[in-house]
C-alpha cells in the first residue's frame, strides 16, 4: 500500500496536475474505503450498478430522477435529489391534477413541448387513493369548478392540493382557498354559475415553501436556502464545497438538516452526529454537548441555520468533518 501510494500520488501530480497535499487526501479517502471495498463480488457488483446508473442518468436524466425519486431516494433524504435534480438542469414541479401520478414521473405540459418532473399525488397529506384515482380518470381539467364536481374531492384535500400548487392554472392561491370554504360541489353536478378568480395578487415564494414543506415534507418551488440567500452572503457563510477545503480553519456554513443520530458521551450527555446540505453538497458536522444543548430546537426544525466551527479531518474514514461550537437560524 504504501509503495501504490507513492505511485499514486506522485503520477496525480505528474500527469494531472493534482498537488501532492490533495492527491495524499484523494488517497487516504481510498485506503479508508479499501478497509471493505476489496472483495470482488461486492466491487464488481457496484461498479456495474454504478455505471448503468451514470448511462441512465446521462441519456435519460429525467426518467431515472423520476425512477429514484418514485422510490423515494436511497442513503439521502428526498431533499438532496430534487436539488440534484434541479441542479442538473431538469425543470421540478409539485404535484399537479392535470399530470401527475402516484409517483414521480415526467410529464409534457399542455400546449407546449418542454417536459417536467412531477411529484406524485400520492405524497400530498391527506389525499386518499379514491381522490387519486379519480384525478388519474378524469383529467385534465379546464377550470376549478370542473375539477371539483368530476372528481368530487373532501374539503381538506381540495384544499391542501390547491395550498401545494397542484391546482396552478385553475386559479390563484388565495382565490381558490376562498371558493372552497364556501363548498358546495357535488359530483357529476355542474355550478349554475361557473366560478372566476378574480383576484390579482398570488401567494408569495415564501409562503409557497412553507406549506410545501408542511404539506409534501419537501419544496419543490425553491430550496429552502434559495429564500435566505442574501442573508447567507451576508455573514459571509461559506459552501460545503469551500469548507472541506479548509481543514484546520475555523469556517461559517449555511444550511439544513439532512439525517442526523444522537449519541451520548462517556459522562452520559447528549451529542449530536449531524449532517447538513446545501446547494453545493453536503458536510458531516459534530455538535458536542455544549454546543446541541443550545441548538437542539434549530436543528430539529426544518429551518435553514448557520453553523460555524473548525475543519477537521477523520484520519479513520478519510472524511472531513465540522466541529462546531456555534448553531444560530437564518434570520
Amino acid at each position: 500500500m504504501q509503495e501504490l501510494e507513492k505511485k499514486f500520488v506522485g503520477q496525480a501530480q505528474e500527469k494531472s496536475g493534482v498537488p501532492l497535499e490533495i492527491g495524499g487526501r484523494i488517497w487516504e479517502m481510498m485506503a479508508a474505503f479499501a478497509g471493505y471495498g476489496f472483495p470482488k463480488a461486492h466491487a464488481a457488483s457496484y461498479a456495474r450498478v454504478a455505471w448503468r446508473s451514470a448511462w441512465c442518468k446521462s441519456y435519460f436524466p429525467s426518467e431515472f430522477m423520476a425512477a429514484v425519486l418514485a422510490n423515494w431516494g436511497g442513503y439521502y433524504s428526498q431533499r438532496v435529489y430534487l436539488s440534484e435534480a434541479r441542479r442538473i438542469g431538469l425543470t421540478v414541479r409539485p404535484p399537479h391534477v392535470n399530470y401527475s401520478g402516484h409517483n414521480f414521473s415526467v410529464s409534457k405540459l399542455l400546449d407546449s413541448d418542454e417536459r417536467a418532473l412531477f411529484m406524485g399525488l400520492d405524497q400530498v397529506k391527506g389525499i386518499n387513493q379514491r381522490t387519486i384515482k379519480r384525478i388519474m380518470q378524469f383529467s385534465p381539467f379546464v377550470s376549478l369548478e370542473d375539477f371539483l364536481t368530476r372528481v368530487d374531492p373532501r374539503a381538506q384535500e381540495a384544499d391542501n392540493l390547491a395550498r401545494v400548487g397542484a391546482l396552478d392554472g385553475l386559479g390563484k392561491i388565495p382565490a381558490i382557498l376562498r371558493r372552497l370554504q364556501n363548498g358546495g360541489w357535488q359530483q357529476n353536478q355542474m355550478s349554475l354559475f361557473d366560478w372566476t378568480d378574480t383576484s390579482e395578487e398570488d401567494w408569495t415564494l415564501e409562503q409557497k415553501v412553507h406549506e410545501q414543506l408542511d404539506i409534501l415534507g419537501a419544496s419543490l418551488d425553491a430550496h429552502p436556502l434559495e429564500l435566505v440567500s442574501e442573508k447567507i452572503v451576508g455573514v459571509g457563510a461559506i459552501t460545503t464545497l469551500d469548507a472541506v477545503e479548509r481543514i484546520g480553519r475555523r469556517v461559517t456554513v449555511a444550511g439544513v438538516r439532512q439525517t442526523s443520530h444522537r449519541s451520548r458521551t462517556a459522562k452520559g450527555d447528549s451529542m449530536l452526529f449531524l449532517t447538513l446540505e446545501d446547494l453545493y453538497g453536503t458536510l458531516d458536522a459534530i455538535l458536542f454537548p455544549d454546543v446541541y444543548r443550545h441548538a437542539k430546537l434549530i436543528i430539529d426544525s426544518t429551518q435553514p441555520f448557520l453553523i460555524t466551527g473548525v475543519m477537521e479531518m477523520d484520519t479513520e474514514r478519510g472524511e472531513p468533518f465540522l466541529r462546531a461550537e456555534k448553531v444560530v437560524s437564518v434570520g
